[in-house]
Order: structure tokens, then C-alpha cells, then sequence
């Protein structure tokens, strides 16, 4: 009873820490109308002295340091967490840097993750690492309450490593982490020696500051918005967006994150650009890395939005270019389920928007359809989005020229339907891949590449689409092959020769386009080009012997583009090693001085003691029509025709419809080596 009735002092806070320890014992009777931290946490009613009554009955420490929160449910009802608050109490108590009470002697007044570092020397020691930020300020700063958000100064541009210092500010949604609580409770080896109440996954503060956003913003704009139209210039281009006056959404924090990734990478080394905020860390990397940090202090599933569309879709361009595809592949899919989720794929809900909104949306739909087919063609994927909605107006836009021209691409895949996403994945059953067929694909990639007059267009665009076009057209020749389709002579898109006009026209398409046009669509041009020279390097191959004159201009061609990916967005092309190496033995020396062969020798037919039947023998003077076909449709089947990431599986090889002249056991047998050499050349 004595205990229960004795008075007790409640210190005033100040920011004095000389005052606060002159005024730790002093009596006082006033009582705080607010609830202390450990009974907010546990849900209980708080007597608001100190220590309350609460605390002192489950032999916890009392502290009233967390801000006012708004009312309503914040935490678990568990018994982990009052284990969870004793766990704490105890571990900082033993430690030797821990002060002991609230107010200087207690583990709320200095909470700290690492038990043997004091938050002097942890600034100290990253000032004078220079560490990766995701090792420093990625983890919860010493000497700072988890429940007050430590800041960090803004990173110069310069270069210069910023200095670390810390502000306190309230953040009213953080709860308990129950898998924290959890690890506590069963003393796992895995977790810092103290631990406090967090958000879910721990907050972790940012690091980059909102000026470092609009240098980035810029280049997208001057390089890449020709190609994805989809944000508008006046809102992302407006200084007043990146003032300090007012913090960021964590929705549009990671929107810029992913914009800044993705043009870094895409744009590579083609044009100087702005140094990395952490000059340790690549840029693009430290715009990713915060992108998915950020994503993990919100439910941004939730809560989603076009932003978080967009930001998606920036993660599957950061990734695709780093050729991650499985990564890539699976941001590309969270964006088209966020647009099937905000029933971008209605016709009808367009009509209720604000005219404006429904054209932005309109524009965003429509890239992520284009998206979508070319890099489900390139990785052999299924489709989800359909043409479903109507093309973003024209006339009615801020740039007209600029837009017909993403019409323009809009159309042209367009073309590129179920059908042909299912031939080229090799569902034989589920496709129709004829004559007719290839013959009326072949027509409708050109018509509706032509419809909105390809005078109009920016140079950047003029280029996405020109070879866009002549890349399908390759695609589609290389399904004819596969299906027995391909002849000698015939109609268009179903010559051998096919390839080596194709090639022409991509050769006078690049050769008077500006080289910061060409690389400002990123991997994918590169992939383009390097598929067309692989098809055509097959054809030269399987036509050795003939000196016909469109043979002798394909292996010019070739040349051509070979050079042209040796100077790919500042550097070589990582596909440019591999096609020399397919091409072993094709062009002689008339490359050699500008592009050195590979280090390795590739053995060849000549290397080989094996048996070859005639028709394969170099010594033969020319090889017919038909048996270069044999040749090209062998090399189909096997999943060698063209560059690797258009190989086919053992899998859609075996359901294919078996058409054409087909090898005899003995040839392909004796052919193995030669065969073997091909595919492990792609590889």
C-alpha cells in the first residue's frame, strides 16, 4: 500500500541533457494525461505516472518518448510483446553503453542496435569508410529511438560523401513487427542485440533527397519520353515538385526511384550524365535498391495507383537491361495486374474520366501492350493484354508528331496476334502458321508500319519503328523456316534471300541515324540487330558456294552490322563475341581489323573426322536451293537458327508439325558436329 501511494515525480521534457539530469530526482505531482509507451504498446490502461503502475507491475521501464498518435488500433494483442518490451529491457540493461533510466538511465533515452558502438563512432566510421549506403543508412542509426525516424543529410551531386545527422520526427503508422517480437521471444542468433517496436519491416529512412531526382528526370525526358509518352512534362519537370517544403509520398518517391534506374541503365554510357549521389555505388543500382527499400515501408498493393503501374513497369525496364529476366519479367507482369486492377483494359470506364486522365491512361495501356508483345516474343511468353482499348488521340495531344508516332508502333504490333505469339512459342496446335498465313503477316507488318506516314516521325521513333518492323519480319520468315515454308523461290517474305533484303533495309536505316538515336532505346535495339545479323549470318552460312550477287551484299551487310554493334551505347555489344563466333569462317579477314575474332578457336567442319555426306562437304562448289533450306531448317529445329534468346526448347521442337524436306538419320547424324558447334556457339 505504501508503494501504491506514494507520489511520484514526472520530469518535464526539455532538450537540455545537463537539465534533464538535474531535474532526475526531483519530486513532483503531476500527472501526464497521455499513456507511456510500454502501456501503448501493450494496450493497457496507463496511470500516466512515472513509472506507472503498469510497468512497475510487469517489471518493465516506463518512458513517455513516442509522440501522440491519432486514435484507433496499432499493434498486436500478444503476450510475445510484453516478452518482447522485458527481452529489451533486459539486454539494455546489461549492456555497458546503455544508459539506465529514461531520463539518462534507460533504455529508451539512447536506443541503440548495436550494443558495442557508439553512435559517435558509427557516424565516424562510415564518414571515414566511404561504405555502400545499403551497409550504413539503409540500417537503423544509433542513438536514435526507432520510433523517431532518423534523417540524413542531403548527398551532393558533387560527389562528396554527405555528412550523417539526425533529426527526430513523429511517424504516426508504425507498429510492432511480430516476426521481431517473435525472434525475441525464442532468442534467435539472427537479430541485433537489442531490439525495439518498428514498423513491419523495420524503418529504414531515405537517402537520397528530392533535388537529386530532376537531372535524371531531364535526361528522360530529352532521350527516352519519345518512346514511352506516358508522364506528363509540365508536373515532372516542375521545380516545385522536388522542394523541401513538403515531403514525398512513398509512392512517388519510388515512382522517380524507378524512372532515375531505368534511364541510367537504358542509356548506359551514350551521353555524360549526372555523377551517383554515393560515388561507390552505381547509380542505377542506388536509384533500384531505394526503389524496393521504399516499397517495403507501405502497402503499396493497396493503395495503388498509376504510380505504382509506372513504377513497376521502370523495375521491368531497369532489369531487362540488365538482362534479368526473371526479374524483369515478373515487375513487367505486377504492371499489367495493376492495369487489369484499375480496368485499364475497359473501354467504357474511359468514358467516365476526366479527358485528360483517360488520355494519359490511354497512352500507359498501350505501352505496356507494345511491351508486353516484344518481350514476350523475344522469351517465348504468353500474352495477357488484348487490343482491347482505343488508341490514344493524336491531334488532341501536346506533341502530335510525337504521338502519331506511338500510334505508329501501336499498330504495328497490332500485327503481332495470338497467332503469332503462338507459332513463334511453337503451340503448333494452338496456331495456324500456312502460307497464307505467313504471307498475309508479312503484308500487314508493312501496312500498318506505313499507315501514319513514317515522314512524320522524330529520328528516335523513325528508328524504334523501322527496325521493329524488319525485326518481325525476320521472326516470321524464321517460323516459315521451321514450318517447311521456305523455297528458293516464291512470294516475298517466303525467299531464302529474304534475310539478306531485310538486312539491307536495317543497314540504311541505322547507317544515317545519330548514334545517340540509336542507343537511346536501350538492350532492345541492340537484341534486334543482333537477331537480324544471327539470321543472316545462318543464311550466308547454308548458302556457302553461291557468288551470287545477294549473297556476296549480305556478307557486306553483316559487316555492317557487326560494326554497328561494336560501338553499342558507348562500348561493345555483349552480343557482338557471340555472333563472330557464329559466324566462324563466314567472312575470312575482311573483318579482322576492326573486329578481332574470339580468343578461342571454334572448331568447323574442317577440324571434324567425321564422315560429312556430300551435300555438307566444302569441297562442294554450291549447294542448291533446296538443300540450303534443308540446312536452315535443320538448324531451326535444333533450336540454332538466330541468336540464343530465340532459340527454341526441346519441348517446342517436338510439337512441331513436320513439313518439307526432312533429313535422313544418316545426315543428321554425321551433321551432329557441325550442329553441335552451332548451338554451343549461341550459347
Amino acid at each position: 500500500m505504501a508503494v501504491e501511494t506514494q507520489t511520484t515525480q514526472q520530469v518535464a521534457p526539455t532538450s537540455d541533457p545537463a537539465s534533464s539530469h538535474a531535474q532526475a530526482g526531483v519530486a513532483s505531482t503531476r500527472q501526464s494525461k497521455r499513456a507511456c509507451d510500454c502501456c501503448r504498446k501493450r494496450k493497457v490502461k496507463c496511470d500516466g505516472l512515472d513509472p506507472c503502475s503498469p510497468c512497475k507491475k510487469a517489471s518493465i521501464r516506463c518512458a513517455y518518448l513516442q509522440p501522440p498518435k491519432k486514435k484507433g488500433p496499432k499493434g498486436l494483442r500478444s503476450a510475445r510483446v510484453l516478452h518482447a518490451l522485458r527481452r529489451i529491457d533486459d539486454t539494455a540493461s546489461a549492456s555497458p553503453t546503455s544508459p539506465l533510466g529514461p531520463h539518462g538511465h534507460g533504455p529508451f533515452g539512447n536506443w541503440q542496435w548495436n550494443a558495442h558502438q557508439s553512435p559517435t563512432s558509427a557516424t565516424h566510421q562510415y564518414q571515414a569508410n566511404g561504405a555502400h549506403p545499403s551497409e550504413t543508412l539503409y540500417q537503423h542509426q544509433a542513438g536514435v529511438a526507432p520510433d523517431q525516424h532518423a534523417q540524413c543529410a542531403a548527398p551532393s551531386l558533387s560527389g562528396q560523401a554527405p555528412q550523417a545527422f539526425f533529426k527526430r520526427e513523429p511517424q504516426p503508422q508504425y507498429s510492432w513487427s511480430s516476426g521481431q517480437a517473435e525472434s525475441v521471444s525464442t532468442g534467435s542468433d539472427n537479430i541485433p542485440h537489442v531490439l525495439s517496436p518498428s514498423s513491419s519491416e523495420g524503418y529504414q529512412h531515405r537517402i537520397l533527397p528530392a533535388e537529386t531526382f530532376p537531372p535524371y528526370v531531364q535526361l528522360f525526358f530529352n532521350h527516352m519520353f519519345a518512346i514511352m509518352p506516358v508522364i506528363d512534362r509540365n508536373i515532372y519537370l516542375d521545380p516545385n515538385l522536388y522542394t523541401n517544403s513538403r515531403p514525398m509520398t512513398s509512392e512517388l518517391y519510388c515512382f522517380l526511384c524507378a524512372l532515375c534506374a531505368a534511364t541510367v541503365v537504358q542509356l548506359d554510357e551514350s551521353i555524360p550524365q549526372p555523377p551517383s549521389p554515393f560515388p561507390s555505388t552505381r547509380a542505377d543500382l542506388l536509384f533500384a535498391e531505394e526503389c524496393l527499400r521504399e516499397r517495403k515501408t507501405f502497402d503499396y498493393v493497396e493503395q495503388m495507383s498509376t504510380l505504382s503501374l509506372m513504377t513497376s513497369f521502370f523495375l521491368f525496364a531497369y532489369y531487362g537491361n540488365h538482362e534479368k529476366h526473371a526479374q524483369a519479367w515478373h515487375y513487367l507482369q505486377e504492371s499489367i495486374t495493376f492495369s487489369e486492377n484499375l480496368e485499364m483494359d475497359d473501354e467504357d470506364l474511359y468514358q467516365k474520366l476526366d479527358p485528360m486522365e483517360s488520355q494519359w491512361r490511354r497512352r500507359l495501356y498501350w505501352l505496356l501492350f507494345i511491351t508486353e508483345r516484344a518481350y514476350a516474343v523475344q522469351r517465348r511468353k504468353h500474352t495477357r493484354l488484348h487490343a482491347s482499348v482505343t488508341l490514344p488521340a493524336i491531334f488532341e495531344s501536346e506533341d502530335p508528331q510525337l504521338l502519331n508516332g506511338f500510334v505508329n508502333l501501336a499498330n504495328l504490333f497490332g500485327a503481332v496476334d495470338e497467332s503469332f505469339v503462338s507459332a513463334w512459342r511453337g503451340t503448333r496446335r494452338a496456331s495456324l502458321c500456312d502460307e497464307a498465313w505467313l504471307a498475309r503477316t508479312q503484308k500487314q507488318l508493312d501496312a500498318t508500319a506505313n499507315a501514319a506516314g513514317m515522314g512524320e516521325l522524330t529520328e528516335t521513333q523513325h528508328l524504334d519503328i523501322s527496325v521493329t518492323r524488319e525485326w518481325l519480319h525476320v521472326l516470321a520468315w524464321q517460323m516459315g523456316v521451321s514450318n517447311g515454308l521456305i523455297w528458293g523461290q516464291g512470294e516475298g517474305g517466303m525467299r531464302l534471300d529474304y534475310p539478306v533484303e531485310l538486312a539491307r533495309k536495317v543497314v540504311e536505316i541505322t547507317s544515317g541515324a545519330s548514334a545517340l538515336a540509336l542507343d537511346s532505346h536501350g538492350i532492345g535495339m541492340e537484341q534486334k540487330l543482333s537477331d537480324i545479323a544471327g539470321c543472316l549470318a545462318d543464311v550466308l552460312k547454308c548458302t556457302a558456294g553461291d557468288s551470287s550477287a545477294t549473297f556476296l551484299k549480305g556478307k557486306q551487310y553483316l559487316k555492317t552490322l557487326l560494326n554497328k554493334l561494336s560501338s553499342m551505347r558507348g562500348k561493345e555489344s555483349r552480343y557482338l563475341k557471340p555472333l563472330m563466333v557464329k559466324m566462324d569462317g563466314l567472312l575470312g579477314y575482311e573483318i579482322t581489323a576492326t573486329l578481332p575474332p574470339p580468343n578461342e578457336p571454334v572448331p568447323s567442319f574442317r577440324q571434324s573426322n567425321t564422315q560429312i555426306p556430300a551435300i555438307f562437304a566444302p569441297s562442294s562448289p554450291k549447294w542448291t536451293m533446296t538443300e540450303s533450306v534443308s540446312m536452315l531448317r535443320t538448324l531451326s529445329m535444333t533450336g540454332g537458327l538466330g541468336m540464343p534468346g530465340l532459340a527454341c526448347t526441346q519441348e517446342d521442337w517436338n510439337q512441331r508439325r513436320p513439313s518439307g524436306r526432312v533429313l535422313e538419320e544418316d545426315e543428321l547424324q554425321a551433321l551432329q558436329p557441325w550442329l553441335a558447334n552451332a548451338t554451343t556457339q549461341s550459347m
